[in-house]
């Protein structure tokens, strides 16, 4: 029970934190952190992936869906597995401005 209380708590939180900091994102910053944090190497040069069967497509989801990910992956509350298990070491490294960013710069936005 506990457990689930914690998961609806990241949840809300990642939306709250999903409706403010997308609106202020800034795509050219999200380019920047998005190849600095090696994200092309798995996603694609623009989030359309080098191999969807392993890694997302991110360039046709909602920022906010992007955001909220990024924050769960940050959290711990999704672990990644297989070749995604990296994410939750990269996403802890990331701020919630970078998450925002990189979400407005994949999605175009």
């Amino acid at each position: 029970m506990l457990r689930n209380i914690f998961f609806a708590l990241v949840g809300v939180t990642a939306l709250t934190l999903t409706s403010t900091s997308v609106l202020a994102a800034d795509a050219g910053a999200g380019k920047d952190a998005y190849v600095k944090n090696g994200c092309a190497a798995c996603h694609g040069s623009e989030g359309q992936s080098v191999n969807a069967k392993m890694f997302p497509v991110l360039k046709d989801k909602d920022a906010s869906f992007i955001v909220e990910q990024l924050h769960a992956f940050k959290s711990g509350a999704r672990v990644g597995k297989g070749a995604g298990v990296i994410m939750n070491a990269k996403a802890k490294a990331l701020s919630d401005d970078d998450i925002a960013n990189i979400a407005a710069f994949v999605t175009g936005g």
